[in-house]
């Protein structure tokens, strides 16, 4: 449990350094940078988070990918793959991490919220060891309003809380003053 509290996923723009400090301050263990495929300076990027890890702080190299293609371009520059809320990555044994299951455009009825978990993506998540990412950036910067995503939060930490698969709460910041502190990431899932 430790080492989930002290965990936070970033995606840098040009500004791995600064994120490393931040993190640093805020008492994160282990930062997981995040990057697109389409990133020309991928292999790059990679030995530059390498370095960063020094004694107390660990880095993570991983590339986020959308669908099945990309997870077979991505394995082959990193082991570490995030992958986005798509029933086939939730399948794929070689995506580590499923993230931005709450951020889909699917219209809310007023009876229930379209989450992007059920009982069945859980399972398969459980099954193949999958560490499912909640995403506080969605929730403070993102495109739907606050109300829909807090509300597809509560539905998906209800459904944590019945099913028990590992589940860590992130940032997900670009920029450092983007960034919170793990143990308040963490209260999004109580």
């Amino acid at each position: 449990m430790a080492q989930e509290l002290a965990t936070d996923v970033v995606f840098p723009k040009g500004n791995v350094e600064h994120l490393a400090q931040t993190a640093r301050r805020l008492g994160v263990k282990h930062l997981i940078f995040c990057y697109g495929l389409r990133d020309p300076l991928l292999k790059d990027r990679a030995k530059e988070i390498a370095m960063l890890t020094d004694k107390g702080f660990t880095t993570e190299f991983a590339v986020l990918a959308a669908s099945q293609q990309e997870v077979n371009r991505a394995k082959s520059i990193t082991r570490s793959i995030v992958g986005l809320a798509r029933p086939e990555l939730f399948e794929d044994k070689r995506v580590a991490y499923i993230i931005d299951f709450e951020s889909g455009r699917r219209d809310d009825f007023i009876h229930h919220r379209n989450s992007g978990l059920n009982q069945v993506s859980i399972d398969q998540a459980k099954r193949t060891e999958k560490t499912l990412l909640v995403n506080a950036h969605n929730l403070l910067f993102g495109p739907l309003p606050q109300a829909v995503v807090l509300g597809r939060m509560r539905q998906n930490a209800g459904f944590f809380r019945k099913y028990a698969p590992h589940v860590i709460a992130v940032s997900g910041a670009r920029e450092p003053l983007e960034m919170r502190a793990p143990r308040d990431l963490q209260n999004l899932l109580l």
